[in-house]
């Protein structure tokens, strides 16, 4: 019985429950909180198209989507930990024939619903702002799944290695900032000049580097948008391989 319990049917309605019960909820009751997300992003954006203009918009329209993704993912850390650590709720499913990759997904697709305003702003803003066509639409599409699942089970893990829920809040904050802001994101990757290949091991920069090169912002050539995206997908199979194999399932 358990192991019919268990099957991919259980296993998809678990991951939309917690996405419900973590994102969508969320944003009905505090739709405050959601505007707050936006905040650094917008206040990047606005900064770099007064210096720079269409050039300075066109990086922080770019840099906006990847941060909102970014902090979808990291975010994650916190809230893991809190059902972890408070709420004791991970012990509650650990009970349950749900896996830790449908808990982890459930989490982390919850994050996406909470900032999906952001998305949709930054990528409306992109499609007025910049040119770009039905390939380059599935390449940036692409490329931010990618990204939501490489930041998003890498973070799950690590929430797994707190045992205070108060040191949370200050990495997260901290590794936003660190990904989001000092790698070639709101810029281009060339910038760094002969050192430019330090993109590649960041899954943020990888993914910027492809949006940036779908909207004609920088032109990266075909190998090196290849080699973006197997940087993120390496990170994606490093993910999996810690939440499944590494990740503190069960509290002792």
């Amino acid at each position: 019985m358990r192991k019919v319990e268990g099957g991919l049917r259980h296993q998809l309605r678990a991951v939309l429950v917690l996405a419900w019960l973590n994102g969508l909820l969320p944003i009905l009751r505090s739709p405050l909180w959601t505007v707050s997300t936006l905040a650094t992003p917008i206040s990047l954006l606005i900064l770099l198209t007064v210096l720079y203009r269409g050039i300075g918009m066109a990086m922080g329209i770019i840099g906006g989507l990847v941060w909102t993704m970014l902090s979808s993912g990291t975010a994650l850390i916190g809230d893991a930990a809190y059902y972890r650590l408070e709420l004791k709720f991970q012990q509650i499913i650990v009970a349950t024939p749900t896996s830790p990759l449908a808990y982890a997904i459930g989490l982390a697709l919850s994050e996406v619903i909470f900032t999906l305003p952001g998305i949709v702003l930054f990528a409306v803003l992109m499609a007025l702002k910049t040119t770009i066509d039905l390939l380059g639409i599935l390449e940036i599409t692409a490329s931010l799944v990618l990204l939501w699942y490489a930041t998003s089970s890498i973070a799950f893990y690590s929430s797994t290695l707190f045992t205070y829920i108060r040191y949370t809040w200050a990495v997260v904050s901290l590794l936003t900032l660190v990904l989001g802001v000092l790698p070639p994101v709101y810029y281009p990757a060339t910038y760094l000049g002969s050192a430019w290949w330090v993109a590649y091991l960041v899954p943020t920069s990888a993914t910027a580097m492809v949006i940036q090169n779908a909207v004609g912002v920088t032109h990266y050539s075909a190998l090196q948008i290849g080699i973006a995206y197997i940087s993120s997908a390496a990170w994606c199979i490093v993910g999996t391989l810690l939440t499944l194999r590494v990740a503190k399932w069960r509290t002792p």
